[in-house]
């Protein structure tokens, strides 16, 4: 007996979110075949052990007279001289569930969506009819999958809610990896051999790490320690590599909250990268391999909780890893944001901000991975969270429009960063720019190193912004009302 279901409708039955069900039938947690319609083809025996381990009834029970060998039902003639038409159309090996391309309206929403439909000719609407009639090559060849921020707003607008960001990913894929960007590529390379992806020495990386712990305990925090291989702490900090190579000095305003809040916290002194490149480059092989050393670290220091700072893509790469190749793991650990975090202590009264430190009017930018992927992803966006955070550091607040899930990328997402298309990266964020121009902020608050450079060192200077950016956390360290020793002693006892 068969069970057949779109993946929307399980996500419905099981009170799930619907990447759940694909990652449940990509791991083999259920097993299922693809079947006509987008529907999934279940064994019986397997969606009632399903339901078993989740506590829910069975929406149909099998009829016990039926019979496995009944013919199907015959197929309605054609109609009197009907002549069928055959188009000359390759088979499409982008079009693989969850795609979807073969459900596209060319609506055009898409395109109209997008920051960066007419560049190179192409849009959404073309990259997913090409996809469908089978010119996986063509699209290889053109490139526009590197200088497309894959932001998703293309597919926050699409009526039919075709998977064009995932669309996107397979085609960076499927391209040879000599056509991959050099930077991203040599970053993924270089972070599979030496631990992180600008190759940083251990002991470089521990010296300075050790030099930074002593000028924070001589400036700010008296009697901080920088804690490295720490066994038993509670929660693990990764690391941007592009901190300790270009600004140290950021990498103390997580480490000053944490002091602050009186956090048991520890940096390994081995695969300490939080980024994970494998995901732009649709290197799936090596996106597992270092999520799979975190969790090794987590192991290894038995820590209870993780904390992935600076990225936004950072926590989405690893949550999504975990959810699809070890479930289990997230049984054994809290994975945090940078926003529950944050919460946590100033809810809890760990840390204490002065909102009157920052003048400025300020506004937040959402970034695409924290915003409308993680609402796709993880059924959950982290928009209220940030503004309540950034209200909390300051007096004058104004929000962008459009902001939250509609808001705009700023143009440096999904590596375009790290590529070579400067002037395609620019002419995507000018629609940033407009945004916050138009909101006379003189201050952006955003919690993604990429978003942050885009706009301090891109859009401030081609759109003549003058404003001032930091990351969240920055504000919040800036806005900390420190604890005298003394009293987070008797705090902590």
């Amino acid at each position: 007996m068969i069970y057949e279901a779109k993946v929307n409708e399980l996500a419905e039955e099981f009170g799930v979110h619907r990447n759940t069900i694909r990652n449940w039938i990509n791991s083999g947690v259920l097993p299922a075949q693809e079947g006509p319609g987008r529907r999934y083809l279940i064994q019986w025996e397997d969606y009632r052990r399903l339901c078993d381990k989740y506590g829910r009834e069975p929406r149909f029970m099998p009829d016990p007279e039926a019979r496995a060998d009944a013919p199907a039902a015959p197929h309605s003639p054609a109609a009197p001289g009907q002549i069928p038409v055959r188009l000359d159309v390759r088979a499409s090996a982008l079009d693989a569930s969850p795609g979807q391309i073969n459900i596209c309206l060319t609506c055009g929403s898409c395109a109209g969506a997008c920051p960066i439909s007419g560049v190179d000719g192409f849009d959404p609407r073309k990259i997913v009819r090409m996809a469908f009639l089978g010119l996986e090559d063509e699209l290889t060849a053109s490139g526009w999958q590197w200088k497309c921020t894959l932001c998703g707003k293309c597919e926050a607008v699409c009526p039919m809610k075709v998977e064009i960001v995932q669309l996107l990913r397979r085609i960076r894929a499927r391209c040879d990896r000599d056509k991959v960007p050099a930077a991203i590529r040599k970053g993924v390379a270089t972070c599979l051999e030496k631990g992180n992806n600008l190759g940083i020495p251990k002991d470089d990386f521990l010296a300075l790490v050790r030099e930074l712990g002593e000028e924070l305990a001589r400036t700010s925090c008296p009697g901080f320690v920088a804690p490295i291989d720490v066994r038993g702490a509670r929660l693990l900090l990764t690391v941007n590599s592009k901190q300790p190579f270009a600004e140290p000095e950021a990498m103390t305003w997580w480490w000053k909250i944490l002091h602050a809040a009186g956090e048991s916290w520890t940096i390994s002194s081995e695969y300490w990268e939080g980024i994970n490149w494998g995901l732009h480059v649709g290197d799936y092989g090596a996106m597992r391999t270092i999520v799979k050393r975190i969790i090794d670290n987590i192991e290894r220091l038995n820590c209870t909780a993780l904390l992935l700072p600076e990225c936004g893509h950072a926590y989405y790469a690893t949550r999504y890893a975990l959810e699809r190749w070890f479930p289990e793991a997230l049984q054994q650990f809290r994975i945090y944001t940078v926003f529950d975090l944050l919460l946590e202590y100033l809810n809890e009264g760990k840390i204490r901000l002065d909102p009157a430190v920052q003048t400025k009017l300020t506004t937040f930018h959402d970034s695409c991975y924290y915003g409308r992927h993680s609402v796709e992803a993880f059924g959950h966006g982290y928009f209220e969270e940030a503004r309540a955070l950034t209200r909390a550091c300051c007096k004058r607040y104004v929000d962008l429009v459009p902001d939250r899930e509609e808001n705009y990328c700023c143009g440096s997402g999904s590596s375009a960063w790290a590529d070579p298309y400067r002037v395609e990266r620019v002419y995507h964020g000018r629609i940033k720019a407009r945004q916050i121009s138009a909101s006379n902020a003189r201050l952006v608050v955003t919690a993604c190193l990429n978003c942050r450079d885009q706009i301090r060192y891109s859009l401030n200077s081609e759109f003549n912004l003058n404003v001032e950016v930091q990351f969240l956390w920055e504000l919040v360290a800036n806005a900390l009302v420190m604890t005298p020793p003394a009293a987070m002693e008797a705090r902590r006892d």
